[in-house]
């Protein structure tokens, strides 16, 4: 463990380094986005296959409280069902030239089916770097129920007070290195005041192995697996690659990865904290250390206690 003096300066580096990343990549106009619902409390559905116990079992569990779906869950079955108030998209992958065949093409079909299948209001959160790309926005603008609201991305790192206050000021997150990490701090900054996480196992390290040409696979598994048939969106293990490009990352790439993921959501918790804001971890055996963890019979059965006691 290094010693508080150095890893100061350790903070000290990063909240410097930070603020050019700000100055050169985030739009000083965007400011924190608010919600704008007579709603307090959210839920969070990531796509890892616990989520479709989750929707088979707890539906009603969803009843009014704001819903944030992210990537290909417009894709399934379910996404008509649920009605997310919210849909986020963080990947800069999505905005960036693709090398590897096939993969633009699976990408344009979540913007394709969101503006066929949304039949409600809903706000559709990108990064502010998509802004300048006008080809999703022709597709999307075909659809009058959504409303495209954009948000910094930019990696913020340093000192807790300085993350605080970058978010505070929308002008970035902790690294977004998973969708859902995006998708927690927008919810953190419009204020909802207990947010519920389902869906997230994060459980990669065990899918995890390198054969033994030294090529690194990793088996990505989603609930809507035997929904989606494609040579892109697949549970079968394959190397994870750099953004867009071809090239395959090593294994120290894809643990770095990971690293800067699980430490943001320390951050993301302290924030959380900052705010008076408190976050719940309902997925079983998720690798997320750093939440609250209860599980929806826990709370229905604390709901039910509560109700009782009351006057």
């Amino acid at each position: 463990m290094k010693p508080r003096f150095i890893e100061n300066i350790d903070y000290g580096v990063e909240s410097l380094l930070t603020i050019p990343k700000i100055l050169l990549l985030s739009r000083h106009g965007l400011g924190r986005p608010e919600n704008t619902s007579s709603l307090k409390d959210a839920v969070l559905l990531g796509n890892g296959p616990s989520l479709k116990g989750f929707l088979k079992q707890h539906l009603s569990f969803l009843e009014g409280k704001a819903i944030f779906c992210v990537n290909n869950f417009v894709r399934t079955e379910a996404f008509e069902q649920v009605k997310p108030h919210y849909y986020i998209l963080a990947a800069t992958d999505f905005w960036q030239k693709e090398e590897k065949e096939g993969w633009l093409e699976e990408r344009m079909r979540i913007f394709d089916e969101l503006a066929e299948k949304t039949q409600w209001p809903m706000i559709f959160m990108v990064p502010a770097l998509a802004k300048s790309h006008e080809r999703w926005k022709k597709i999307i603008g075909k659809n009058s129920n959504i409303r495209i609201a954009y948000f910094n991305n930019t990696p913020v790192e340093g000192f807790t007070g300085f993350i605080r206050f970058c978010l505070n000021q929308g002008w970035g997150m902790p690294r977004p290195h998973n969708v859902l990490v995006a998708t927690l701090a927008l919810a953190l900054m419009m204020r909802f005041k207990k947010i519920y996480i389902t869906g997230a196992d994060h459980s990669w390290l065990n899918e995890v192995f390198v054969t033994d040409d030294n090529r690194v696979f990793l088996s990505q598994k989603h609930f809507y697996d035997d929904q989606l048939k494609s040579a892109t969106y697949t549970a079968e293990a394959r190397p994870m690659y750099a953004g867009s490009s071809k090239r395959e990352r090593k294994l120290h790439e894809i643990l770095e990865k990971w690293y800067y993921s699980f430490r943001s959501y320390w951050q993301l918790k302290d924030y959380a904290q900052s705010i008076d804001s408190s976050i719940v971890n309902l997925t079983p055996k998720s690798y997320i250390d750093a939440f609250q963890r209860q599980s929806v019979q826990q709370l229905t059965v604390n709901d039910q206690s509560t109700t009782t006691k009351a006057p």
